[in-house]
């Protein structure tokens, strides 16, 4: 049997790629200890601290439809690729991931167009998962209408892409390499952040706020501003509320 790309594989090697060949940076690292960073401070000009914007990834598998009865086929023909969004009972992602667009991050949909594992590892070891790769923006695709299934339908033969069941083309999809200049080109007209503890601290305020305003559950989450680094704790936070890698797109 054929081994099937999951989004746990495809979500590695594309946040590998981001990282080793457009410069992004994690946010998972250690951080150097007070010490180290006194000392820095002590031989560096404290503004120097870098600058970024927060980039938001989910990570979607897509299903590989190439049977003539597949449903979406008169959209974008055969074969072509999909992946479904949350239904409104079952998660309140696509909505949370709208409101986190709105606090100023750049928030995407990741979805491969590559269905079995022996092409990924194909285009991570020659650096092409961006290339092989589809985004999409949550606010794109706007709230969901109602509580049915929904999908985004799309191939490699095309760049247009549709938001089903009730059709409707999607116009700001970025497809392959044109992400990197295309989300450049839109934080560009924001102002950058200053990376420090500062930045991460509200970052993480904020996913937490969107998540739920019950302060008890604020609190606990808390506990990780003193037991990990702010950006270790932002990056957690993205990850057990919004399902998501958190980059920075340095500026």
């Amino acid at each position: 049997m054929k081994r099937k790309v999951s989004e746990f594989s495809y979500g590695f090697v594309l946040t590998h790629e981001l990282v080793s060949a457009y410069g992004y940076l994690p946010t998972d690292l250690p951080q150097p200890s007070r010490r180290k960073k006194k000392q820095k401070a002590d031989n560096e000009d404290a503004d120097a601290a870098p600058r970024g914007y927060p980039l938001f990834l989910q990570f979607k598998a897509s299903e590989y439809m190439k049977r003539r009865n597949a449903g979406e086929s008169k959209l974008v023909g055969l074969p072509y690729f999909r992946f479904a969004l949350h239904r409104k009972t079952q998660s309140n992602q696509h909505q949370l991931l709208i409101e986190l667009e709105k606090k100023g991050s750049a928030v995407f949909y990741a979805t491969p167009k590559i269905h079995e594992a022996v092409n990924l590892n194909s285009a991570f070891f020659d650096r092409q998962v961006v290339a092989l790769s589809m985004f999409v923006s949550p606010s794109e695709i706007g709230e969901l209408p109602d509580n049915q299934n929904h999908r985004v339908v799309f191939s490699n033969r095309s760049d247009d892409a549709y938001f089903c069941s009730k059709p409707r083309k999607l116009g700001g999809v970025i497809h392959g390499a044109a992400f990197a200049e295309s989300v450049e080109r839109t934080v560009s007209e924001l102002e950058p952040q200053s990376l420090d503890a500062e930045f991460y601290h509200q970052l993480a305020g904020d996913m937490v706020s969107l998540v739920s305003p019950n302060r008890r559950i604020f609190d606990e989450l808390s506990r990780g501003k003193v037991e990990m680094s702010a950006a270790t704790f932002a990056n957690y936070l993205a990850k057990t509320l919004f399902d998501c890698e958190l980059l920075i797109i340095p500026a």
